[in-house]
């Protein structure tokens, strides 16, 4: 791996936010210091930036957060859609006498 892809990946793997310089450092191989340092040169990096990269992170969260929006709409709609569907199925058990459900595991023939 490329020495500059294995420090994004580092720095990323620290900003998620799951482990600490040392164990970054004891796990690639590096001292967790230089690790540190990577780390605030990049959030000086980050802070520094022109707006244009601050609004195009903006953009992209706003189009994730729609996205997620657009799918719960569509998750309710289906719940939405086996509430009605098991209501019919209790409408005509109750009205045919019969049982449409299956048991589970019963034997099919």
């Amino acid at each position: 791996m490329d020495k500059k892809k294995q420090k994004h990946e580092i720095i990323a793997e620290y900003l998620v936010g799951d482990t600490t310089t040392r164990k970054l450092a004891k796990k690639y191989g590096y001292g967790h210091a230089t690790i540190s340092r990577w780390v605030m040169s990049h959030q000086k990096k980050i802070k520094q930036q022109p707006l244009s990269y601050s609004k195009s992170v903006l953009e992209s969260q706003q189009a994730m957060l729609s996205t997620v929006e657009e799918l719960q709409e569509a998750l309710r709609l289906s719940r939405l859609k086996i509430d009605l569907l098991e209501a019919m199925i209790d409408i005509s058990d109750e009205q045919f006498g019969t049982e449409i459900r299956k048991k589970a595991g019963a034997r099919q023939s």
